[in-house]
């Protein structure tokens, strides 16, 4: 088993080196900004990447996976995406060659293509990536990605380095973008080491998983939006009314994920696509996106504003609570209720408290997460639990009151205990006094019988001599009244 996760941790370090020697290989530094698109077009066909043409002032650029077997319903979905490409001037990079197993290719190819677009002069880069599965086909080519990304004039709002959407399993990532950033190469360079770096962990989706664990951490939980799934991840859908993960008329594209037959669908949808029906291509001012946005933004921001003003409000708060807590501590540390069970139990509410705040403190705004509001609200509440408890006892006395109460409680329960003894001692005495009393009318009583027994014997054997002396001399006389009748006659 050790064996087994050592090799796994070697694998994920080489396969950062490899993605490393890349980069270093193919692309050397730059002082200046001329010849670049040259070089890395060179460089990315020999990696089995293909890029359109596009606009060289594009800030936005798709990028994709398409190899293994030729599909003809994948390559229709392709030419959807270089249909909206040429429309918008946007570049896509379809990478055509695997490189790892499973679907890690996917995640090396983005890591890849951020380092790629760090690696350039700033005037030059790509600001945003979007990536795309190749099973999503465009239905409506008048969306341009530019109405997807956050306000950059939103100090809050230009935080946002993720733009994902979940659905019935979680997070799904078979369509979202990432603004091109430090944050967005550590983040993905956490994805391709994760099954190597954490193997016990179980990842249902592969990357997927990884993925959606990597974005709950703190250094990128608040950098992810999660946006409505409809904005540009739709499932398939032919319903009139199709529920909020669904594809309706006027949206962007459809995504084909765990369909079954899904060739069969996505050659249909295809069609539909070709035909460029106003049902499909509906101006962007008709749809809904301008007021889901607006709305969507909106409520992000003031989801951030309530984060925050929770966090400043709920801060201040137990604050407050630990400096009168820590007052009553020092007030009652030296009395006699220090060795309570609710004095004790206050003093580690309030060891919690300051370590909670001693920590929390260096977190800056834009990194206080969910959980960090939950465990405030927890700590705040045993707090003041606590206090609410020992004050309880105590009735608001002083700790001399207390001290006197105590000492009270004490003498009366050791009178108690002394009036209870002599009170046993008592019970005690009168208890062998009646077994002394019951023991000598018992002997009494025993002797008194012996001495009847005795009497009744004596008695007896009195009457037994004397029956048998008269018998004897009944006897007697019969002999001599014998006697004198021979002689007589």
């Amino acid at each position: 088993m050790k064996s087994s996760r050592t090799t796994k941790v070697l694998r994920g370090i080489l396969v950062l080196l490899v993605l490393l020697a890349f980069l270093m290989w193919y692309h050397p530094s730059y002082a200046s900004q001329e010849s670049w698109t040259s070089l890395t077009d060179s460089t990315l066909s020999q990696l089995g990447v293909h890029a359109d043409v596009h606009d060289e002032q594009a800030r936005i650029g798709k990028i994709s996976i398409l190899y293994g077997t030729p599909s003809r319903a994948y390559e229709r979905a392709l030419q959807t995406h270089k249909r909206h490409n040429r429309k918008h001037g946007y570049p896509m990079f379809i990478q055509r060659v695997d490189v790892l197993d499973g679907y890690w290719t996917k995640p090396a190819f983005i890591h890849y293509m951020i380092l790629r677009e760090l690696r350039k002069p700033e005037s030059q880069r790509l600001q945003w990536l979007f990536w795309f599965d190749a099973d999503t086909i465009i239905l409506n080519y008048n969306i341009a990605m530019e109405v997807f990304l956050p306000p950059e004039q939103d100090e809050v709002l230009k935080q946002t380095h993720v733009l994902v959407a979940d659905d019935w399993n979680g997070l799904n990532n078979g369509v979202f973008g990432i603004r091109v950033s430090r944050y967005a190469a550590e983040l993905f360079a956490g994805v391709l080491a994760y099954r190597d770096f954490e193997p016990d962990t179980q990842l249902a989706f592969q990357d997927q998983s990884a993925m959606e664990l990597m974005l709950k951490r703190r250094k990128f939980a608040n950098h992810v939006a999660k946006v409505p799934q409809r904005w540009f991840n739709a499932y398939e859908s032919d319903d009139t009314d199709p529920g909020p993960s669904y594809f309706y008329p006027g949206d962007f594209l459809v995504h084909f994920a765990g369909v079954p037959d899904r060739e069969t669908h996505m050659n249909k949808w295809a069609d539909r696509s070709e035909q460029m029906s106003a049902k499909w291509n509906v101006p962007l001012l008709k749809t809904t996106y301008p007021e889901d946005l607006e709305r969507f933004w909106n409520r992000t921001k003031g989801l951030h504003t309530a984060r925050v003003k929770h966090w400043t409000k709920g801060t201040r708060h137990l604050q407050a609570s630990i400096q009168k807590v820590n007052n009553t501590v020092q007030e009652w540390y030296n009395s006699t209720e220090n060795t309570s069970e609710n004095f004790l139990s206050l003093v580690k509410a309030q060891e919690s408290a300051e370590y909670f705040m001693g920590h929390s403190t260096k977190y800056a705004d834009d990194a206080i997460i969910k959980d960090d509001l939950h465990e405030l609200n927890q700590i705040v509440m045993e707090l003041e639990d606590a206090y609410r408890v020992f004050s309880d006892g105590t009735k608001g006395q002083t700790p001399k009151d207390a001290d006197q109460q105590k000492k009270e409680e004490e003498q009366k329960k050791k009178k108690e205990e002394e009036e209870k003894k002599k009170k046993e001692e008592e019970e005690e005495k009168k208890k062998k006094e009646e077994e002394e009393r019951k023991k000598k009318e018992e002997e009494e009583k025993k002797k008194k019988e012996e001495e009847e027994e005795e009497a009744k014997k004596k008695d007896e054997e009195e009457k037994k001599k004397q029956k048998e002396e008269q018998e004897k001399t009944k006897a007697e006389t019969k002999v001599e009244y014998d006697k004198v009748e021979v002689f007589d006659r």
